[in-house]
């Protein structure tokens, strides 16, 4: 059967677009393009003015406020109403007001001595008395120019004759030069409070308060009365020089269970656009995409020129969205509650800190701030000054707290960060707020309420930080650090099951640990890779030699190629156990790479120099692992080498271990182990240095101690031969060439074992 050429081309066009489906090139395209309609969808979702199916009449279920600034005729209408109420009357005076005010003081003084000559008639008569309803409804009938309450009766039924005579006295002065300096209309109240202060110092309490207040109220009255015509006129003026207003963002347009929807609100809603009837507004939505666009456009910029590792990991590119998301979803809930500057704006930076490093974090922190300070600033009262206390506040209190956490992210540390970040935002608003002259109060409010969003970020922090790690089993310096603790159960079981391989572990990770350092890679992952990198041997402890304690080599009775293969099975072993365990992804590295492919030449050897040699295929005796690609993974591959190549070594100098190193890093590289890690010459010269610094301290020169049993067997006899044996013998312990050779110093250097010699040999011997 034939196949013509277009169905030929469209197999290669449905190939290439499956392979392309299935490809890592697609997931991180399809992570982008996802996670960024969602920050879409989210911005303009928050930004989009509600609206509402309202008509005249209706109950108001809900509060709406302004969502922008809006020329509305109808605020300045009742603007304008204002302003014409608010003007000052123009004042007449009227004559003959005074006297009538002082000879209705008079009548009412007169109605008062009479209920006080009633109180004297009463058989059981005291200044202490609680008189009864009906003596008082009595006395209450007795006034007809003052009205008075109970309790003002029973202080007026109590009193002397003498002291309401001074009190009207004092009253009586006080009124008529009152009314002399003029009572405007309107301000009777104003005109009593003055005339109770004046003779407040010498009257008693309760009858100031009691009697004099109601006397005052019942008779004085304004002698200055409102001239209607100019006032009139007056307010007019004032509602012409009313220019038009903005209704403000977030001003209340209809508030939830007042009253009715009138004309007037629903004429101001259809102004803004807020009701069900109204055209949608596309200007808004075209805005928001030019900026979510622009920034997001930004945003992988950033992450391709500065952490490009990270925007082609799958994981760590799916971690960064996620936390946009979860960070921009709560700051919406926040402004949702009317609490925009409570919202967690750091959040992002610093959990991507904790669990990805303070570089991308501090990109996506700029990339946040940006729009999250848009979004928590818009329908505001102050959109302008918003924004800016939020996008300056978001990129320095997120930047802080990023860079604090760059070397260490002990929960404690982090509590730290978020509570400088706080402080900083505290200040930052401070700043500003004195900068452009906004009210002190809202100023400390807004500043305070800034400070609990970042510690309401770091307490969130703290909770999802063991949820992503666990989640997608992220390397994070917190769980290295639980991952080197002794009783992890896979480093006990090394401990108890394999002793010999513990103890070189820990001298891998110390080495490792301390190279990393050196060239500036993870010391934390390079000395956990160290601890792990030989679990495999857990599955078959008794074959590497370091565990065989007084016992015969196993290897002595087996074939070369087995032993090889038992040898080289240790890798896959120990990745099903860091799988096993759900070591993280970099570890698991570390331990399939640490010999890379190179060759078990122990055995090989062995097997070339056997009955068979002309047999010996060297793929079977090559481990099957892959050259490190890390820097972590290379710096255990030549710790792992280097240890064990010095370690045969006897009583080697720091000249003698430093020129080994040099020779093995440099076997490692002829090889072709070092060929995807990306070190530099510098950076090896480094690691050399560090692991002969290292080293000098493990193998430095003891003392040979004597037996002490044999000595105390002895007879304690100081003779001359005494003292010259033991000198001989304390020359032979630091000297120990010195009885073979005149030339007393160190031994010849070691040549290196060949390439991939010193595993084999460690491992097998």
């Amino acid at each position: 059967m034939f196949i013509i050429p277009e169905t030929r081309t469209n197999q290669r066009s449905f190939a290439a677009v499956r392979d392309f489906i299935h490809s890592k090139r697609f997931l991180l395209s399809l992570i982008i393009l996802l996670g960024s309609l969602m920050l879409l969808g989210m911005f303009m979702a928050a930004i989009t003015p509600l609206r509402y199916d309202l008509s005249v009449g209706m109950v108001p279920t809900q509060t709406i406020a302004a969502s922008k600034d809006v020329v509305d005729e109808v605020t300045t209408e009742k603007n304008r109403r204002a302003a014409a109420n608010a003007v000052t009357p123009t004042y007449k005076y009227q004559e003959g007001v005074t006297e009538r005010v002082l000879a209705n003081l008079d009548a009412v003084k007169s109605e008062l001595d009479a209920v006080i000559q009633y109180a004297k008639t009463l058989d059981d008569y005291a200044l202490d008395k609680l008189y009864p309803q009906e003596e008082l409804d009595y006395a209450a009938s007795m006034l007809e120019s003052v009205e008075m309450r109970d309790y003002q009766l029973q202080t007026l039924l109590s009193a002397t004759s003498e002291e309401t005579d001074s009190l009207f006295v004092a009253l009586y002065d006080t009124v008529k030069n009152t009314m002399q300096a003029n009572v405007t209309q309107g301000q009777e109240s104003t005109a009593i409070n003055s005339i109770m202060q004046i003779i407040g110092y010498r009257t008693d309490v309760n009858l100031l308060q009691n009697v004099a207040a109601p006397v005052l109220r019942a008779v004085v009255r304004p002698n200055m009365i409102i001239d209607q015509d100019a006032t009139e006129e007056a307010k007019r003026a004032a509602m012409a020089d009313i220019d038009p207003v903005m209704y403000k963002q977030g001003q209340n347009i209809v508030v939830r269970g007042e009253g009715r929807i009138t004309d007037n609100q629903i004429q101001m809603l259809n102004s803004l656009g807020m009701l069900s009837s109204n055209r949608t507004d596309y200007n808004t939505y075209f805005g928001a995409l030019m900026i979510v666009l622009v920034v997001l456009l930004l945003f992988t910029t950033m992450l391709w020129v500065l952490c490009r590792d990270v925007l082609f990991d799958i994981k760590r590119l799916f971690i960064i969205y996620l936390v946009m998301n979860i960070t921009m979803l709560l700051c919406i809930i926040a402004k949702t509650i009317h609490l925009p500057y409570i919202a967690p704006t750091i959040l992002a930076a610093l959990l991507l800190t904790v669990t990805l490093g303070h570089v991308p974090a501090l990109i996506t922190n700029v990339a946040l701030s940006v729009m999250i300070s848009m979004i928590l600033a818009i329908g505001g009262q102050n959109t302008a000054n918003d924004i800016a206390y939020f996008t300056v506040t978001s990129i320095v209190s997120g930047s802080l707290a990023a860079l604090m956490l760059r070397h260490a992210v002990q929960r404690g540390r982090i509590l730290g960060a978020g509570v400088a970040a706080g402080a900083a935002g505290y200040f930052i608003i401070l700043g500003i707020g004195m900068m452009i002259s906004s009210g002190l109060n809202t100023i400390l409010t807004n500043a305070a309420m800034s400070s609990g969003g970042a510690m309401i970020a770091t307490l969130i922090c703290l909770a999802l930080q063991p949820l992503l790690e666990s989640a997608f089993n992220l390397p994070t310096q917190s769980r290295l650090l639980d991952l080197s603790n002794p009783t992890q159960p896979l480093l006990h079981r090394l401990l108890l099951e394999a002793p010999g391989t513990y103890h070189h572990s820990i001298l891998i990770a110390n080495l490792a640990e301390a190279s990393a350092e050196a060239i500036g890679a993870n010391p934390l992952l390079a000395r956990v890779g160290g601890y792990y990198h030989d679990i495999g041997k857990l599955k078959r402890p008794l074959y590497f030699r370091e565990n065989q304690i007084n016992t015969s080599n196993i290897h002595d009775e087996t074939a070369p190629q087995v032993s090889a293969t038992i040898i080289t099975a240790h890798i896959r072993d120990g990745l099903a156990m860091a799988k096993q365990y759900r070591l993280p992804p970099e570890v698991q590295s570390i331990i399939a790479e640490h010999h890379g492919n190179s060759l078990v030449m122990y055995f090989y050897s062995k097997a070339v120099n056997g009955v068979h040699k002309d047999a010996v295929d060297e793929d079977a005796y090559r481990y099957d692992g892959t050259p490190p690609r890390t820097r972590e993974g290379a710096i255990v591959m030549l710790c792992d080498t280097i240890e064990a190549a010095v370690r045969s070594l006897s009583n080697p100098t720091q000249a003698e271990i430093n020129t080994f190193i040099e020779k093995l890093i440099k076997q490692k590289l002829d090889d072709g182990q070092l060929d995807n890690a990306p070190l530099t010459i510098q950076e090896l010269n480094q690691i050399a240095h560090a692991c002969a610094t290292v080293l000098s301290g493990v193998f430095h020169e003891r003392i040979e101690y004597p037996n002490t049993m044999e000595m105390k067997k002895r007879p304690r006899i100081v003779t001359q031969n005494t003292v010259k044996s033991a000198t001989n013998a304390l020359r032979k312990n630091f000297f120990p060439e010195a009885g073979k050779t005149s030339d007393v110093g160190p031994p010849p250097a070691q040549e290196p074992f060949s390439r991939g010699e010193t595993e084999g040999a460690r491992d097998a011997n």
